[in-house]
Order: structure tokens, then C-alpha cells, then sequence
């Protein structure tokens, strides 16, 4: 009789997990105990961290329904968008399959208590799982950024700290609120999530203007599981320095765009809890209409569109502005309709390819160089047209391990509101294939439903 796969050395056992969809890894902690225990280790979420990479993490974002239901879209390494094999005549496309997992999370409900008192004071009981209505601006988080795994989400009006959860595992924490008197003399709340590699925590940045009539614009500073901020005084500069738009965190340092004269990067360091300024690309950024900073492939990434060109520029090396290089440069004036608006790039794929999310058509899209075609459109189905996306590493760290002290309650978000169910959330989802002429019509999305000539993808 031959080995056993419990003979295989824990290293070896680990090294083959990391490399699993998320969606794969969740499932084999169901097969037997052992892995379960392997899985649920901080050792294995430590070396899946370190090794995974960005994926959209997406989510229905109508303005009339709310939804806690998040959905992970991760590329398989053998993934192809060429399609080349699959041109007809006349450059039509059959029907066909892309590997890709999606794997379907929750994030948590912004006032708990009152889904539940509604569910219990429904009308009608039945014995099926209760389907409620909610306001969604009475209980809809605002996506703030991603570190390490873990999700910010805000309260949308005041734009205040609320949760930090992590979706893979299903474990959230609130902060602590400002109390009524605080919020109503807060103006212009902003914050985000980042982590300090020196001491091992994870903290939130608040940054606010408060008084009357002359406003003093404010820095604070939380650290995960204690009960109170830490002043750090007066902000360093301007308002629009403050308003932290687009934050991304990369390797202890938050990093945000503000506009004053022309475009700036700031960045804020969390070991030393100081602001910096960071050089920007070797371009004139005030003269561009869309410009977004994020991450791609472990590096700051500045995309803009400008005229007829589409341009991604990656710093290599911190600080230097020499290290800018422009990793992609795409012509829009090939034939092929682009959407205008907002691009934000999602993942640096391994073939060279680039996904990145469209804002004003609400699609993901597809770019390679060598493609047969410039550009693929993809759309979301199983929901509402309107959804959100933000790329983020998914972690099994639990919140459990990062928490400094006792004092903050973990809460689990499967076990909260899980009796009940808000409309849409019982729905599949696949990716489609649109025709440039449909995406182009970003005055309607519901064409992106209804016309015909598009491929499923699974």
C-alpha cells in the first residue's frame, strides 16, 4: 500500500494549500480535522499572505438596494482572455469557457439590531429563510480601502471610522464612534486602514476640521483592539491635503492624491506616525481629467486618460521620482470604442495582460498589447448593473491575532442577521462578454442585460 497524503510533511502540506483558489483552501478545511487545524493556524495565514496576490473584490452597489454580500474574482494561472482560438467569421466569438473562481463573502450590516427587530416583526412567517427590506441609507458601509487582507468600511454620511472586517473569515471589529456632540462639529471626516511592519499593528488614520468660525483641521490615531484615538495635533498643510482620496496602503505607508496647483501624492508613514510628499510621475497631472492611484503588482500605480491615450505609470523604487516607468501606454484611437472616465487597474497579470475597472460604465476591462483585439469588456451578472470594485489580497489572518489587548469585542458576521436574508443575495453570478457597441452606451446599463451577442463566463 502506498503513502498516505497524511504522511506528507507539514511544510510540503502547507506549500500545496497556499497555492489553492480561496474558495479551495475554505472548502479543504471541511475535509478532515487535521486540516482544519492547519488551515486555521497564524502560521498558514502568515505564508498565504506573503504569497498571495490582488484580485477585484466587488460588490452590488445600486442606490436603491443594499447589499452585505461581496463576491472574490480570482484568475486562474492558466486563465486566457486572448480568445484567439475562438474568432469566427467577420471577427464574431463563439461561446466558451474562461477559468475563473468566483467565491461569494459577506460584509457585515451597519445597524444589526434593527435587521433583526425588523425580521422578528415581519408580516406573513413562513418557515423559508425570512426575506427583509432595509433602507440602504440607514445601513450601507462605504468601501474605504484594503491592508493586508482586511477590509475599512465607513458610515457614508459623516464618512466616520466604523469596521474593520476581514470577509474571508468572516470576523469583524467596530471602532470606537465620536460621540453626537463630536460628529455634528466634525467637517469633512476622512480616514483609512494601514499597518506598522515595526510594531506589529494595524492602525486607522482620522483626519478632520473642527471648530467655528475658524476651522483647525485635525489628525488622530487608532490602534486595533484599544478604545481610544491618539491625537497627533494639527494637520501639516491644506484641506485638500486632507481629504485622502483614492487611499492605498503599500509597505507601511498610506499613500492618498490631493490637488492644490496641480496633482500631489502624500503619504503618511505608520511607524514614525509622520506625513511625507511623494514624487510624482514625469508628467503635467493637472492637465489630465482622470487620474487614479492604486497598486499593481506590489507597486504605487498612477493611470490616467488623457486625450487619446490611456497611460499606467508604476513606481519601482520608493521615493525616487526617477523610478516612475510607464509600464503600459494604450492607444484609444485604434477604431475600438473606450469608455471615458475613471480607470482604476485591478491585476498585472502574468501574461502580460492588464485588468482594470471602468467607473463611469461600471465594467471591468480587459487590455493586452498582443491581443486580437485592444480591449475586452467584461460585466457582472446576477445582480444589479451598478457594482463596485477594489482590488484586494485576500488573507486568512483572523482578527483575533492583530488585536492589541482585550478591550475591542471580535464579532463574527455569519452568525449576525444569519437567519434572514436581504433581496438578491440568494443569486448566482458570472462574468459577460460585451461587444464594444453595447458597453458603449454608458447612458443605460440595463443594455448591457437586455442586448444580445455576448458570451457567458463561468
Amino acid at each position: 500500500m502506498g503513502p498516505f497524503i497524511s504522511d506528507l510533511p507539514k511544510s510540503v502540506l502547507q506549500d500545496v494549500l497556499t497555492k489553492l483558489p480561496i474558495r479551495s483552501i475554505i472548502m479543504c478545511k471541511r475535509v478532515w480535522k487535521a486540516w482544519y487545524s492547519l488551515i486555521s493556524d497564524h502560521e498558514f495565514a502568515k505564508l498565504h499572505l506573503a504569497q498571495a496576490e490582488a484580485c477585484p473584490l466587488v460588490r452590488p452597489s445600486a442606490p436603491t438596494r443594499m447589499s452585505r454580500t461581496v463576491y472574490l474574482l480570482e484568475l486562474e494561472e492558466k486563465s486566457d482572455f486572448d480568445l484567439k482560438d475562438y474568432v469566427g467569421d467577420a471577427g464574431t466569438c463563439i461561446h466558451f469557457h474562461v477559468r475563473m473562481n468566483f467565491a461569494k463573502f459577506k460584509i457585515p450590516l451597519r445597524n444589526a439590531d434593527k435587521a433583526i427587530h425588523a425580521m422578528r416583526n415581519r408580516k406573513g412567517r413562513t418557515k423559508r429563510k425570512p426575506c427583509i427590506k432595509l433602507e440602504p441609507l440607514d445601513h450601507k458601509y462605504m468601501y474605504v480601502n484594503s491592508c493586508n487582507g482586511l477590509v475599512f468600511l465607513a458610515e457614508t454620511f459623516y464618512n466616520d471610522p466604523f469596521v474593520v472586517c476581514n470577509p474571508i473569515t468572516g470576523e469583524f471589529i467596530q471602532l470606537s464612534e465620536a460621540s453626537k456632540d463630536e460628529s455634528r462639529e466634525r467637517l469633512s471626516v476622512r480616514c483609512a486602514l494601514g499597518y506598522s511592519p515595526k510594531t506589529n499593528q494595524y492602525k486607522v488614520l482620522r483626519v478632520f476640521s473642527q471648530g467655528t468660525p475658524n476651522l483647525v483641521r485635525m489628525v488622530e490615531l487608532y490602534t486595533l483592539g484599544q478604545r481610544s484615538w491618539k491625537s497627533l495635533g494639527t494637520a501639516p498643510t491644506s484641506a485638500a491635503y486632507m481629504l485622502l482620496t483614492l487611499p492605498s496602503y503599500l509597505n507601511g505607508e498610506l499613500y492618498w492624491f490631493y490637488y492644490e496647483s496641480s496633482y500631489e501624492i502624500a503619504s503618511f508613514d505608520f511607524d514614525n506616525e509622520q506625513f511625507h510628499s511623494v514624487p510624482t510621475p514625469p508628467f503635467e497631472l493637472e492637465e489630465c481629467q482622470h487620474v487614479s492611484l492604486g497598486l499593481l503588482g506590489g507597486s504605487l500605480c498612477v493611470c490616467y486618460a488623457h486625450e487619446n491615450c490611456i497611460n499606467v505609470w508604476v513606481m519601482e523604487d520608493y521615493g525616487t521620482q526617477k523610478s516612475w516607468t510607464n509600464r503600459f501606454s494604450i492607444k484609444t484611437d485604434d477604431g475600438v470604442w473606450w469608455p471615458n472616465g475613471l480607470y482604476e487597474p485591478m491585476i498585472y497579470l502574468k501574461n502580460g495582460g492588464l485588468l482594470m475597472f471602468n467607473h463611469s460604465t461600471v465594467t471591468l476591462i480587459y487590455y493586452h498589447p498582443r491581443n486580437y483585439r485592444s480591449l475586452i469588456y467584461l460585466k457582472l451578472r446576477g445582480f444589479s448593473p451598478y457594482f463596485e470594485a477594489i482590488s484586494h489580497v485576500p488573507s486568512f489572518i483572523s482578527l483575533k491575532d492583530i488585536l492589541m489587548g482585550n478591550d475591542v469585542e471580535v464579532l463574527n458576521i455569519n452568525s449576525r442577521c444569519a437567519e434572514c436574508k436581504l433581496p438578491g443575495e440568494t443569486r448566482g453570478l458570472d462574468l459577460v462578454n460585451l461587444d464594444a457597441d453595447v458597453a458603449s452606451d454608458d447612458r443605460s446599463f440595463k443594455e448591457f442585460r437586455m442586448k444580445q451577442g455576448f458570451y457567458r463566463w463561468q
